[in-house]
């Protein structure tokens, strides 16, 4: 059974969520708790998934409550309510908070939120793992495009687009603001998917509080991660150029190119966290085995850390709740030649195929799978980026 801790200074809005979620007794159990002192108390005896946490109440507010929570329990996801939507309490939450949900709310979004974080566990077995991945608030970024971004921000007259341009460049910028722009607090209809969406969604305004002040964004001190991330970013921005050459041609529409060009930029970030987060013996290990075939290198990251980086990248996506749809695409870009129809591609068939015909440039070696597959030779043929 899951734990899950309730937050909330105002006792009828918990009697609320215990009525609301009453059909949830025999998956879950729940606690509720009127302050953030009585929540870290409980926390001290008990192991929880997932805290829900009001961000408006007295002593201990939401945003110190949560933050205490990243560092005490880092495993624990950790969802920020309100119904007061203050620009500066919500970017100050930000780097404490996983997902964020508007009150009032409704028994849908919260059990489903809830839900979205408790399956996020699937992807990685690892425990120590999980809450690693749980305590990271930010990626970092690539140095030149980090200080481009702040020289354009200090400017008089700093321009919107420029900023979008800079920031869609660079995947750590991009996953963190598309995770602040499908927040439940800025209340948008429907998914936005680009970076470059996000800021103009988003204005200037905030993002110079989120580079300048709050430093939401950091800039990759370590030179060898600097040229790992700028293959790393470079192959991804190919692979996403790839797929949505083939999506067009296959009738996609723009909503599903969208999809398939985000996940591409974001389908490598577990790469990103590995060179960035752990241990240098971990980073040599790697590259003493490191091969052009990218089987063998998934199959050495599952040796070394457990997992492979694309559940890693996944796991950190879905908890930072971007769309389910790019979350999936970047939890299956390798190992899917035997299930790819090519009568009726899939978005996960997509961005697959675009993966493998882009490593063919560093001569990858065929899988039995795909050497004896017609098919699949003669797709991969036509999409060769040299033709």
């Amino acid at each position: 059974m899951k734990n899950i801790l309730f937050v909330d200074d105002e006792i009828n809005i918990l009697n609320g969520f215990r009525r609301m979620l009453h059909s949830k007794k025999n998956e879950w159990h729940m606690v509720f708790v009127l302050s953030g002192a009585e929540a870290l108390k409980i926390l001290e005896d008990t192991v929880f998934d997932v805290v829900v946490s009001d961000m408006l109440m007295p002593s201990m507010d939401g945003v110190k409550l949560l933050n205490a929570i990243k560092i005490k329990y880092p495993g624990t996801t950790r969802i920020a309510l309100s119904g007061y939507c203050n620009t500066q309490m919500i970017l100050d939450s930000i780097k404490a908070t996983h997902l964020f949900i508007s009150k009032p709310t409704d028994f849908k979004t919260l059990s489903c939120s809830i839900e979205r974080c408790l399956s996020i566990k699937s992807l990685v077995d690892d425990k120590n793992l999980c809450n690693f991945i749980s305590g990271i608030s930010t990626l970092p970024s690539l140095p030149e495009i980090y200080n481009e971004l702040v020289e354009e921000l200090t400017l008089k007259e700093a321009s919107i687009d420029s900023v979008g341009k800079i920031i869609q460049k660079d995947v750590g910028m991009s996953v963190k603001l598309l995770q602040i722009v499908n927040s439940a607090y800025f209340g948008l209809a429907r998914e936005i998917l680009s970076p470059s969406e996000a800021v103009t969604h988003l204005g200037i305004n905030i993002i110079k509080s989120l580079v300048l002040s709050i430093k939401v964004f950091e800039a990759i001190g370590d030179e060898s991660i600097v040229e790992k991330s700028n293959k790393i970013f470079s192959r991804s921005r190919a692979v996403g150029q790839l797929a949505v050459k083939i999506s067009k041609s296959e009738g996609f529409d723009q909503h599903q190119c969208d999809e398939l060009m985000t996940a591409c930029l974001l389908q490598d970030i577990g790469k990103l966290m590995i060179y960035k987060y752990y241990p240098k013996v971990l980073h040599q290990a790697f590259d003493e085995n490191i091969t052009a075939d990218l089987r063998l290198e998934v199959e050495l990251e599952r040796k070394i850390f457990g997992v492979s980086h694309e559940k890693i990248s996944a796991y950190l996506l879905h908890l930072w709740g971007i769309p389910f749809a790019v979350v999936e695409c970047v939890a299956y870009h390798h190992g899917r030649e035997e299930q790819i129809n090519f009568e009726k591609l899939s978005l996960l068939d997509v961005i697959y195929l675009s993966n493998f015909i882009i490593s063919q440039g560093d001569s990858q070696p065929l899988t039995d799978t795909v050497a004896n597959n017609c098919d699949f030779q003669k797709f991969c043929t036509k999409w060769k980026p040299s033709q």
